[in-house]
């Protein structure tokens, strides 16, 4: 297994957190509370590098810049994630 980490923006939400990866378009989820929206933003991120590798397309470094992003929503903060992804032959 290899691992990436990305910085996920967490926004609060009336019903827990949704999430999304700025170096990531279209890599989103959300979770009940902030333990379930980390676990689900684990497996959203390893799903989706997984996704991008089978398609053939280039996976970003990770970018410093979204730690350091200013222009979330009120309350937002930046959690590093990290994503195991599966090896397959």
């Amino acid at each position: 297994m290899r691992k990436r980490t990305y910085g996920a923006v967490f926004e609060p939400t009336r019903t827990g957190y949704s999430v999304y990866f700025p170096d990531l378009p279209g890599c989103v989820t959300t979770g009940a509370d902030l333990e379930d929206a980390q676990r689900e933003a684990a497996d959203a991120l390893s799903l989706h590098l997984h996704g991008m590798e089978q398609d053939g397309d280039l996976i970003p470094n990770p970018s410093d810049t979204v730690l350091m992003n200013r222009d979330t929503a009120p309350g937002s903060f930046v959690v590093l994630i990290t994503a195991d992804i599966p090896d397959f032959l």
